[in-house]
């Protein structure tokens, strides 16, 4: 029997099991020193934008509590795919290509002027840029995730789901509290908090954090440790009441990270190489699949990231009414360094190629919004939404060329150039590129009660966006002689003084579109309530502007549609203290956005499409079990299948590049589910509480690209690039003192060592693929302490 499965069997034995889903404000740690059992609270959440019960909820929604994160030591939403089965974080090279899935659906783009499929929101300002999202989650109070189509009240970007990120607002009394971290593999974490009342009417707050890795790569020609990162940043917030009716709250925060991240290893050789490919693998390290802990990169990849903004919310009593104003401004700076030839040194006829891409963006929303009161016939919420957002990147790739050299041939074949031996030449392309999204939107959705166990829910989004965008590219050859000669890293028209050759290209495009969607609820008893909705999505049109941006790629991307059908059933039993929710789902999207591979000079990259027709359907379940105050065991399971319906071919693309129908959306596991458990026990005598928390999360197998497999060769290395499956299994033991004071615990992230990919790619050399190695594919452990005063 695999470790994995042993794990999952002992889990009930030992009640290890950590409390990630349906964990919001009614899911705290048990108080230690009470001696009641009271029932437990409601789990509150603003998915509709006004808060209320999530029993009351006709969504299917996660919520994961910034508790239950704490507990298991993450912070980030990476950490939070393990919590919630519907969703898959996909890390890229950089934040700026990594994305999130919900259900199958999501969008992965190198373009600057396409967004992403799931939008981030935090309180309630959404965020431009998928990657802004997935920094460090400090003062977390929960997370929710909404499945499906959620552009009625959250727009364009929600065309797959919703992220909604709430954080813990300052307290009424002055205090604060230190968060210190320390695990294996040198890592670090610090965060300090202090709050309270500044005045009779207004509170504040300010939370700073750092945080530190080295690595958990050896790369053999630097020496060192790659694929670490270090974080730090700040947040304030300042609420007050200027008025009896007035009440605002206003957020500034800055956060900077330098990410040796996310480096790829050569995880797979290429199973069928010709002479030259072999001998460029041969000198690799040795290829492991998700064991793979080495590289020879002469420049390791790295990110470098600034992001800081601020928002201001104003809720204005207007009688019973509550008009709503939240204006934000974002500025967001990410600087890639990659390096694309993953060798130690320079060959001939294998160029180093070295690539620098800055990218500075900046973002404005504004909303206002009239919410009603409840409790009549119908209660509603109505506004509108303006955002722009503006971004610019200038990617330089530096290739340097060895055209001759008298350097003596290896044993394996390859031919070095030291130099001064070597003929070496550097060509450089400058690609000077950019978006601007322009958004109008007005929406309204209301409630209808037509009986005390009977609603009807309608709503209506109407939606105006302008995409423009700019490339211009200009290539210095510095001797080297035309396409065939710079080996596909230069795209051949631009080398050949072609359209984008220092020549300005401008595209716009538009699109207006009405989304809405209706539910029915019905409560079959108390606290049974049944649903049924159907919603429309909706996600902008795009451009596929990027470093190799050719003539066959300024045709805009056509706006993406969906059809969601949702039915399931809530339900609470004893007084709250069991939930267990279930929902069955269909989508079929229309013009779906998608990265395809394509090959440009023999060199292969992706480009985003308009794919065509995919659908997704499956069903989905969570549980929370609070018996007592000691005990909290819950889970979930998703089961999702995701799948091409009908794949339309790019343009001037062969027959042989179609997709089959059927074939398996990317990221998408078919099985993916968690279960967990929380048990406090307070010994006798002691001054403290034992906590005990695990978390064991399952992730079926999955595909990492949308590709062709009409061919032998297509579906070998279709194959190639299928993710395992993998359990990961997180506990930790805690002593927590009965005044709440301190929390001291040893954490074990991956307690049986069931390494894994977290994505799988082509490019390597000697057409070797590329694996992403996420920190927690290998078993470590660490201590943390959390100190209120």
């Amino acid at each position: 029997m695999r470790p994995t499965y042993c794990a999952l069997a002992a889990l009930p034995l030992v009640a290890l099991i950590a409390s990630p889903a349906l964990a919001a404000d009614a899911q705290p740690t048990a108080t230690p020193g009470a001696t009641t059992d009271a029932p437990p609270a409601e789990i509150i959440v603003t998915a509709q934008k006004r808060a209320e019960p999530l029993q009351k909820v006709p969504v299917a929604i996660t919520v994961v509590s910034g508790d239950a994160m704490t507990r298991l030591s993450t912070n980030n939403i990476e950490d939070t795919q393990r919590l919630v089965p519907a969703l898959t974080f996909v890390k890229g090279d950089t934040s700026l290509n990594s994305a999130l899935f919900l259900r199958g659906l999501g969008t992965v783009s190198f373009s600057i002027a396409a967004e992403p499929s799931v939008t981030s929101v935090l309180d309630g300002v959404v965020l431009a840029r998928a990657g802004e999202s997935f920094g460090d989650l400090y003062d977390l109070d929960r997370v929710e995730v909404l499945r499906g189509p959620q552009g009625t009240l959250f727009g364009k970007n929600a065309s797959a789901g919703v992220i909604n990120i709430v954080t813990k607002e300052p307290g009424k009394e002055l205090g604060g509290y230190m968060d210190v971290g320390v695990f294996e593999g040198g890592e670090y974490k610090l965060k300090a908090n202090l709050s309270g009342p500044i005045g009779d009417n207004w509170r504040a707050g300010v939370t700073g954090f750092y945080s530190d890795y080295k690595g958990n790569i050896w790369d053999e020609t630097t020496h060192s440790k790659i694929n670490g990162y270090q974080h730090y940043g700040v947040r304030g917030q300042l609420i007050g009441d200027v008025t009896p009716n007035l009440h605002v709250k206003l957020i500034a925060d800055y956060r900077k990270a330098d990410d040796q991240c996310c480096a790829f290893v050569i995880g797979a050789l290429n199973p069928t190489p010709s002479a030259s490919q072999a001998a460029l693998q041969s000198i690799l390290p040795p290829a492991l699949g998700g064991d793979t802990r080495q590289s020879i990169q002469s420049m390791p990849n790295r990110t470098e990231e600034e992001t800081y903004g601020a928002s201001l919310q104003a809720d204005l009593a207007l009688g019973t009414h509550t008009l709503t104003s939240i204006t934000a401004w974002r500025k967001w700076n990410n600087e890639e360094v990659r390096d694309g030839d993953w060798v130690d040194q320079l060959y001939l006829g294998n160029p180093l190629i070295h690539d620098i891409g800055p990218e500075r963006s900046h973002t404005f929303t504004q909303e206002l919004r009239l919410t009603s009161p409840t409790g009549g016939f119908v209660d509603y919420v109505v506004g509108a939404f303006y955002y722009q957002a503006v971004a610019e990147r200038t990617y330089t790739r530096n290739d340097t060329y060895c055209l001759a050299t008298t350097a003596a041939r290896q044993a394996n074949g390859l031919i070095p150039c030291p130099a001064d031996l070597s003929t070496i030449v550097n060509a450089v392309g400058v690609g000077v590129f950019g978006s601007t999204f322009d958004n109008v939107a007005a929406y309204g959705q209301a409630t209808w009660h037509f009986a005390p166990t009977f609603r009807l829910v309608t709503g209506l989004r109407y939606t105006h966006d302008k995409v423009t965008a700019y490339d211009t590219r200009t290539d210095a050859l510095n001797g080297v002689s035309g396409p065939a000669g710079i080996a596909g890293n230069f795209d051949a028209n631009v080398a050949a003084g072609g359209t984008f050759n220092g020549t300005p290209w401008t595209g716009e495009t538009s699109a207006n579109n009405v989304s809405g969607k209706a539910a029915l609820e019905y409560d079959l008893a108390p606290h049974h309530m049944f649903y049924a909705s159907y919603s429309r999505g909706y996600k902008g049109p795009a451009f596929n502007v990027f470093f190799n941006m050719t003539a066959a790629n300024t045709a805009p991307i056509s706006a993406e549609t969906s059809n969601a059908f949702e039915a399931g059933l809530k339900n609470s039993f004893a007084n709250g203290r069991l939930i267990f929710n279930i929902d069955g789902f269909y989508t079929k999207v229309y013009n779906y956005q998608a990265n395809y591979p394509t090959t440009v000079n023999g060199t292969v990259t992706t480009t985003i499409i308009n794919a065509g027709n995919v659908s997704t359907r499956g069903g989905e379940l969570e549980l929370l079990f609070r018996p007592n105050r000691h005990l909290t065991i819950n889970g979930g399971y998703s089961y999702t299948d995701a799948r091409v319906d009908q794949f339309l071919e790019p343009p001037a693309a062969q027959a042989i590049n179609y997709i089959a129908s059927g074939t398996p959306l990317a990221f998408a596991p078919k099985n993916k589910g968690n279960l967990g458990a929380t048990y406090t026990q307070e010994p006798t005598g002691l001054p403290f509480a034992l906590e005990f928390n695990a978390l064991a999360a399952y992730t079926d197998k999955q595909v990492s690209t949308l590709a062709p497999t009409n061919t032998a060769a297509q579906e070998l290395a279709f194959q190639e690039q299928i993710l395992k499956a993998y359990t990961q299994v997180d506990i930790s033991l805690a002593a927590v003192d009965l005044a709440k004071h301190y929390r001291l615990a040893v954490v074990v992230k991956n307690l049986f060592n069931d390494h894994y990919a977290s994505t799988i790619g082509t490019g390597g050399p000697g057409g070797s693929y590329l694996y992403q190695i996420p920190r927690d594919s290998d078993r470590y452990w660490g201590v943390t302490l959390h100190y209120n005063f």
